[in-house]
């Protein structure tokens, strides 16, 4: 069983028109197969017309889903889920209900109509509403359950979409989009009626819906609702998630109603607990201890010597031997003033008395490093021993053994108790850490990324508090890495690629960059550019007159042009006619202290960094006439590349893109990447998107160039150290040059 269903129906006979709740009760073959149906449903009007429409309603969608034969074949199909199915049972349902309505010629009144129908299968729930039935997810956050209104979320995401293709009907198209989704783990989802939200408080609904089984919260829903609303009608399906919970039997069904609704109970079980770790031979503690008391009384009382008694007096704050009460002499006090006063005489007396014992105290730590003071203590115990008769040393021995065994007892029971605490509070973290990970599948599940990524933050803070103290910790805490580090790749939208296709071998040719520009590769290295048609091995061989080490290839963004950087100066390749010259850079700055370059509309662009500037060039029988194009001050200390389509781009080491026009900076809210990149090589300038290459990392991150926002990262594992990538975006593919090779991955 996947999950546990009831439903609420209250003051349905006094409502105005029908109010009904259907759950349907399978055969145990059948519900493993497709689930349950259910059908939550308010119709105004008369009650029969209502009755008839929900029966019908009830009968079309039983047949349509549990009779489609694709149920039977969902496991064999690839693709076909219980989702496609149930979509397509809840368009034949449209198309049957339509037909009935005008056949019995019933008129629904939309405004008073509110219907609910979906299935329930393993830990998803897929359903579709017409009018203001509510659906609500509550599910655990930390230490306390949420409420989320998926239909509310649901309805704003598809409120844009336009119905302007729909056809016409003779009737009103009651189901028009399914709601599909999961279920977290030990959570639940409540359908209703639009008046028991409005009733029953959200603190109150959790209160009821997580402390009791669904049938037991239904009753308790009703019991409050009762009270207050005697006119109103109220509906509901309350769904619990059991996936992965053991079935518990009555008496741990009756403990566990038991701890939520008693702290004492909670209470009893702690110390039920520590009972249970404490070792089976433990002595009794207060009766060992009054054994020995009386035993050591008895020994002294038979071993005990005559004595001289003193009395202390304090008023003297001497001690004096006891008065002879035969005759009573007078004494004379000395005087209150007198130096020789008992309170004088006193604390002389105290003060010498400090500095001997602090003397003695010195000789006695010096003496416990002597053996002659433990061979002493050896010989006092062993005469001492001696001197007792038989019975009273068998006592003694008994005392003896009975204090060693309550020591080791002590030290076990500590250690035991300290073990287990330590293991309650490791077991308890691992919870925590599950809890948080169901959270992030749940935000997830809505597209909540802010609130999965701050899940996922204190999730990870959790972990890294982790023990790993033993092999068994050691591999939950590496098993909980894996998943929280697959949640962050899910929410850094990173897609790995084990494999790349491998396209076009060029062994010995000594490419070192690559261009895709109109359906072709262009593979340059040395002064000789190749155009390569993916997967061929043809190829058109283009030798650069004059040039040395042709590198940094772009296209014009208007022209049939592929420019490249050639130790000084501008290789230009007309890549239709294959004709091709170089351009004379004599007069640019340094190229040491230029950074990239780009032409575009004939002039040629670079980034000074030291200078925290971009020059702008113009082709006058060379580049010359240097001009500062940048107006804002800007940090570009970490520039790295540039690419430009009107707008200026630059790219950061750090994979963060700067945005200017017209010389002045844009806010632009590019996503930053995450994980940080750390040598970013390249950005690529495309008609929808920007590409950030890092070679290091073999990633690959698109961004959308209008709004800046992460679309993917993709991450080629298979590539051992990459040198350049050109991206075909018509063709939605990335070309990456590997060693002597050209690999492919396609781009969704």
């Amino acid at each position: 069983m996947y999950n546990k269903i009831s439903s609420i129906i209250l003051n349905s006979a006094k409502a105005v028109g029908l109010s009904d709740v259907f759950v349907a009760q399978p055969d145990t073959l059948k519900e493993n197969q497709a689930g349950k149906i259910f059908v939550l449903g308010e119709i105004g009007g008369k009650k029969t017309e209502g009755q008839k429409v929900f029966d019908f309603l009830v009968m079309a969608l039983n047949d349509n889903y549990y009779n489609d034969e694709k149920i039977l074949f969902k496991d064999k199909i690839p693709g076909l889920k219980i989702e496609n199915i149930f979509e397509a049972a809840v368009t034949k349902t449209n198309r049957d209900l339509a037909d009935f309505l005008v056949s019995e010629r019933v008129r629904l009144n939309p405004a008073a109509t509110n219907l609910t129908i979906g299935v329930v299968y393993e830990n998803k729930i897929h359903f579709a509403n017409f009018g203001h039935n509510r659906a609500l997810l509550v599910f655990r956050r930390g230490d306390e359950y949420e409420i989320i209104n998926v239909e509310a979320n649901a309805a704003e995401a598809l409120a844009g979409e336009s119905d302007a293709e729909a056809a016409p009907s003779r009737a009103p198209k009651l189901f028009s989009s399914v709601i599909s989704g999961e279920i977290p783990f030990s959570s639940y989802f409540v359908l209703s009626n639009e008046a028991l939200p409005e009733y029953l408080s959200n603190k109150e609904m959790i209160s009821i819906v997580t402390k009791l089984p669904p049938l037991a919260a239904a009753e308790q829903i009703k019991n409050v609702l009762a009270k207050v609303n005697t006119y109103i009608p109220f509906l509901g399906i309350i769904i619990k998630n059991t996936v992965g919970l053991a079935a518990p039997d009555a008496k741990e069904d009756l403990e566990e109603s038991s701890a939520h609704s008693s702290i004492s109970s909670l209470n009893y079980t702690e110390q039920k607990t520590e009972r249970m770790l404490a070792p089976a031979g433990l002595i009794n503690l207060s009766g060992m201890v009054k054994g020995a008391q009386n035993a050591f009384k008895d020994w002294r009382a038979k071993s005990a010597r005559p004595q001289k008694k003193y009395i202390h007096q304090e008023e003297d704050r001497t001690v004096q031997p006891p008065l002879d009460l035969g005759s009573i002499k007078s004494m004379s006090m000395a005087g209150v003033g007198s130096f020789s006063g008992p309170d004088k005489v006193y604390s002389k007396k105290r003060s010498g008395a400090v500095v001997s014992g602090f003397k003695n105290i010195g000789s006695a730590l010096a003496g416990l490093f002597s053996g002659h003071i433990w061979s002493a203590i050896g010989r006092f115990f062993k005469s001492r021993l001696m001197s007792l008769n038989k019975k009273n040393r068998l006592l003694f021995a008994v005392l003896g053994v009975a204090v060693v065994v309550l020591a080791i007892s002590i030290i076990t029971t500590n250690l035991n108790h300290n073990r287990a605490t330590e293991e309650a509070n490791f077991n308890g973290l691992i919870t925590a850490i599950n809890d948080k990970e169901n959270e992030i599948a749940a935000h997830l599940l809505y597209d909540d990324e802010t609130g999965a990524t701050g899940i996922l933050v204190e999730a990870q803070n959790l972990l890294a508090s982790l023990p790993q103290d033993s092999d068994s910790h050691k591999a939950a805490y590496q098993e909980l890495s894996v998943k929280l580090a697959a949640d962050a790749e899910k929410l850094q939208k990173i897609v790995r690629v084990a494999s790349a296709d491998k396209i076009n071998d060029l062994i010995g040719l000594g490419i070192n960059n690559l261009a895709f520009v109109a359906g072709k590769i262009y593979a340059a290295g040395g002064a000789t550019v190749y155009a390569l048609t993916p997967n061929s091995s043809s190829s058109t061989k283009i030798d650069i007159k004059g040039a040395t080490n042709l590198a940094n290839p772009h296209k014009d963004y208007h022209k049939d042009l592929i420019h490249y950087w050639d130790a000084g100066n501008i290789a230009e390749l007309i890549f239709k006619t294959k004709a091709n010259s170089l351009i004379s850079t004599a007069k640019l700055d340094a190229a040491s202290s230029l950074v990239s370059f780009k032409i575009y509309n004939g002039k040629l662009y670079s980034i000074a960094k030291d200078k925290n500037q971009i020059y702008s060039y113009v082709n006058n029988k060379g580049f010359s006439a240097k001009t500062d194009w940048l107006k804002d001050s800007a940090d570009l200390s970490q520039a790295i590349d540039l690419g430009i389509d009107g707008d200026i781009y630059v790219l950061k080491v750090d994979g963060s893109i700067l945005k200017f026009t017209k010389g002045k900076t844009v806010e632009y809210g590019a996503t930053a990447i995450s994980p940080i990149m750390t040598s970013a090589n390249k950005l690529i300038v495309g008609t929808n998107y920007l590409y950030v290459f890092e070679a290091a990392s073999k990633r690959l991150a698109v961004l959308s160039k209008k709004t800046g926002s992460l679309v993917n990262q993709y991450i080629i594992d298979s590539l051992g150290s990459a040198k350049d990538v050109t991206v075909d975006e018509s063709g939605k593919a990335a070309y990456f040059l590997d060693g002597d090779a050209v690999y492919k991955i396609g781009l969704k």
